[in-house]
């Protein structure tokens, strides 16, 4: 008997796939998902009459068939607002501990923020791009490697000194020049972010730069390059800037840039050598 040429399943219509896979066992779907390097990744859409639990037994197929080794979520609060407690207790059932996750959406929703912070615990990465209202404050205490915002008009000052995390992204911040000073001040005695590598903020008051700069500070020749050691050791090349040091040896490399409409201030901590 001649041997039988592969079936080419990804390349038939979208309906027939999804007709062939809800035939096949979790162990044949892992075989089939050997071979889909080879070929363009396809979108495989999922009719359910019921989302949560048609996404629920998706999602239990899913980790039982890939020894997945990182969990991030994408959610889009404003999909099925009024789902979007079940679809988090749904989450936390099967992976209680996620990497990371990008949160959406453009209703004030504090509530539906907070649940999902409080329930799932992330580890490595919160991005958060939802409007707030002034009064939110960010519940979850463990120790990040990046924290990005977007709309961080709730970032107070007190805030801003409780985030834990490596590298800072405030976009839309309200913060005055007076308290960025009265952040960097308390940057270079160690008595804030003694673990910060990075932070980009929004600057409100960009005509006036020598109130965020009255501390001790050097400005570098633009013509002179220099090699530094980041905090993870890892050595960049730095051009110009304005030179902050801490109270450790540490320095703090400041830029001022804009984007857009909007001044941005963007340190790099690292060891100068």
């Amino acid at each position: 008997m001649e041997n039988l040429k592969p079936f080419p399943l990804f390349r038939l219509p979208r309906i027939a796939i999804e007709e062939v896979i809800s035939t096949m066992t979790p162990f044949e779907i892992k075989r089939e998902s050997g071979l889909m390097s080879t070929v363009k990744t396809e979108t495989l859409w999922v009719y359910s009459k019921n989302v949560v639990t048609g996404w629920m037994k998706l999602l239990r197929i899913l980790k039982e068939v890939f020894m997945f080794c990182r969990h991030r979520i994408i959610f889009h609060l404003d999909s099925y607002p009024l789902q979007n407690k079940a679809i988090i207790d749904c989450i936390k059932s099967r992976t209680p501990s996620i990497d990371g996750c990008d949160i959406y959406g453009k209703t004030e929703t504090d509530e539906d923020v907070k649940y999902f912070l409080n329930n799932l615990n992330v580890t490595e990465y919160v991005g958060i791009d939802v409007k707030l209202s002034d009064s939110f404050r960010f519940p979850q205490d463990n120790y990040l490697e990046y924290f990005v915002v977007y709309s961080a008009s709730w970032v107070t000052f007190d805030q801003l000194l409780h985030l834990k995390a490596s590298r800072l992204y405030i976009h839309g911040s309200l913060l005055t020049n007076q308290e960025l000073n009265s952040y960097l001040l308390l940057w270079m005695t160690s008595q804030c972010h003694q673990n910060l590598k990075f932070l980009l903020i929004d600057i409100t008051e960009p005509q006036s730069l020598d109130t965020i700069l009255n501390l001790p500070h050097e400005r570098i020749n633009p013509d002179v390059e220099r090699i530094v050691r980041l905090p993870n050791n890892d050595t960049i090349s730095l051009k110009e800037g304005i030179d902050i040091k801490r109270n450790d040896g540490m320095t703090g490399t400041i830029h001022f840039d804009w984007r857009l409409d909007k001044m941005r201030l963007m340190m790099w901590v690292s060891r100068i050598e």
